[in-house]
């Protein structure tokens, strides 16, 4: 038999949450997670996007101004992380990973916490998102959730997604959602 290279284990799964971010529709940041069980099988992926029934075509729901609850999409908007959880097949996810090609927002490291995922593998960090940062770190490192970065865990998983990323977004670029 050949030696046949495959894809790390790291790779896949960030590379998945990167498939899953290309179908969201917010044009400021699409963001996707993969939700991984300790024996490296898929129990949960999801994007950042609206809510089922919510029309992806009303103007409303992608607003930006944040000074207005009612026309923020940060009031509408579902984050990756926690539509990962929701698509979940099984609960608890005690001992889980999951994989975000973003660092979790504080809400979504309480989604992270309370069904027991132990660990946390992200792609980027807003550096301007700074002390919101530093809260969801806080309640990582308080709730002994490990949290790295896939540039730590693996570099060469790191470099293969961010040129997997700017493929998608290359291909992406101009394609009417579906």
């Amino acid at each position: 038999m050949e030696n046949v290279s495959l894809i790390r284990w790291h790779s896949m799964f960030m590379g998945v949450a990167l498939l899953a971010a290309a179908r969201s529709k917010d044009a400021r940041k699409r963001n996707g997670a993969c939700v991984v069980s300790p024996d490296n099988k898929i129990a949960g992926v999801g994007y950042n996007g609206l809510p089922r029934g919510c029309c992806d075509d009303d103007p409303a729901y992608w607003s930006d101004d944040d000074s207005d609850p009612l026309h923020s999409r940060h009031s509408y908007i579902v984050h990756a992380e926690v539509n990962a959880i929701l698509n979940c097949v099984v609960l608890p996810l005690t001992g889980f990973t999951i994989y975000a090609t973003q660092f979790p927002c504080p809400k979504c490291v309480q989604s992270i916490i309370q069904v027991g995922i132990r660990r946390v593998i992200y792609l980027e960090k807003k550096p301007h998102q700074a002390r919101v940062n530093e809260a969801s770190l806080k309640m990582l490192n308080d709730a002994g959730v490990a949290v790295e970065s896939l540039a730590d865990v693996e570099p060469d998983s790191a470099q293969w997604s961010t040129e997997l990323a700017s493929f998608i977004a290359s291909s992406t670029s101009g394609v009417a959602p579906q």
